[in-house]
């Protein structure tokens, strides 16, 4: 008995012919499709695939061709432990795309070169096991979403893509656990969406094509990165561009933050590049400016980020300043020739210093200096003199610094 497939609107996973032509090898598949009509919907979903795989081998779904305008959905299938790979398969048409609530098991999961019609490509709430993710090259004419996929451990990849619709990674659950996830020299025509997401590595935007607004709302780096304390050279490049973004999107806390990471980056690659500058010099006096010019600049990049967390606070060069006017203070008041411990002159002289720069300031200075010291100038003791000069300057700094943290905190 022939069998007309032409009229066959959908072929089901429950069916054991269609299903045993899908695991028979992409010759058969492709040619089973074949006699069915382009409209045909191909249905998967809540499939157990993993009763049928060889141990842990590959599920190899490569090259696999699907009805040019049906629907596609492999919804709350299982993959099983393993790796699963659809490279270079075709999805091409108008109907959707649906791997949401899919499960893959430990392994990679390829979908290299992987073309996708207009329809709607969902993975949400798809869970990804450890082993990696990877798009690299695939083609996507319409929305596709990724939102609330639970992911592994691994890297999540989507370089050289073309997106033709709005894309959306919003809310990934577990994305800290990615060792790397990137969007690299990929295309967007319409919205890309990163938003409310913790990441424990750099996402990588660079050299990316975007046409409309890019959200990273409340998308963070987490404190634990670097992981091991050793930043990638590309980190700074990444930080970079991520910079750029959310100054374009108006979000200038979010830019301060990344920019912290970055210069903290640059500083750590910058050390490690001198270092091995250092090891190629023959001459021990190239060595030597080399490896002193790197100290200087280090510990002074080092001291602006821990006084002020490279200008993002307040309250660090405040206290700080608090805890030097109490410092002189109690210096000032020791080393005053009165009889006994003058607290307040100490203070006032000590706060006249902090506002040295102010006229006010420098007149209040001289008044108290005399009541310090009711003797002749000469005999003001030179710590006097030189510890005025170092708070003095100091002050300056860290007013400068507290100035900085409240431009920047109130930027519009």
């Amino acid at each position: 008995m022939n069998t007309n497939y032409k009229e066959r609107k959908t072929i089901s996973g429950k069916d054991k012919e269609a299903f045993d032509e899908f695991l028979a090898g992409k010759e058969r598949w492709n040619a089973y499709v074949e006699k069915h009509g382009d409209d045909t919907t191909v249905d998967f979903s809540g499939v157990d695939f993993s009763k049928h795989r060889k141990g842990k081998g590959e599920f190899n779904f490569s090259g696999y061709l699907f009805p040019k305008n049906g629907s596609v959905s492999f919804a709350s299938a299982n993959f099983g432990e393993g790796a699963v790979s659809f490279k270079d398969s075709r999805f091409y048409g108008n109907g959707g795309v649906y791997f949401e609530d899919a499960k893959f098991g430990k392994g990679i999961v390829l979908f290299e070169c992987t073309g996708f019609g207009k329809g709607r490509v969902t993975f949400e709430r798809a869970q990804f096991g450890n082993g990696g993710v990877y798009f690299n090259g695939s083609a996507f004419m319409g929305v596709v979403t990724f939102r609330h996929s639970r992911l592994g451990e691994g890297d999540f990849i989507c370089d050289y893509c073309e997106f033709g619709g709005h894309v959306s990674f919003e809310s990934l659950k577990f994305s800290e656990r990615l060792s790397k996830f990137s969007l690299r020299h990929s295309s967007f025509d319409k919205s890309l969406d990163i938003s409310d997401n913790t990441f424990n590595c750099i996402p990588d935007l660079t050299n990316t094509k975007l046409t409309n607004q890019v959200s990273l709302d409340r998308m963070e780096i987490s404190d634990d990165y670097p992981r091991e304390g050793d930043f990638n050279k590309s980190d700074g490049e990444r930080l970079c561009r991520l910079k750029e973004l959310s100054e374009a999107n108006k979000s200038y806390q979010q830019a301060l933050d990344f920019h912290v990471i970055e210069m903290r980056a640059k500083r750590y690659i910058r050390m490690r590049g001198k270092q091995d500058k250092i090891k190629n010099q023959n001459t021990k006096g190239k060595k030597l400016r080399i490896y002193l010019g790197e100290i200087l600049h280090r510990y002074l990049d080092k001291i602006f980020d821990i006084v002020c967390i490279y200008g993002q606070s307040i309250i660090r060069p405040g206290l700080s300043l608090i805890g030097l006017t109490i410092v002189c203070t109690l210096i000032y008041a020791n080393e005053s020739s009165l009889d006994y411990f003058p607290l307040e002159y100490g203070f006032l002289y000590s706060v006249s210093q902090v506002f040295s720069f102010v006229p006010a300031g420098r007149s209040i200075t001289i008044g108290i200096l005399d009541k310090l010291f009711p003797c002749e100038p000469q005999q003001i003791p030179d710590v006097i003199y030189s510890l005025s000069l170092i708070q003095g300057v100091l002050s300056f700094l860290l007013v400068f610094l507290i100035g900085l943290g409240l431009r920047n905190r109130f930027r519009l």
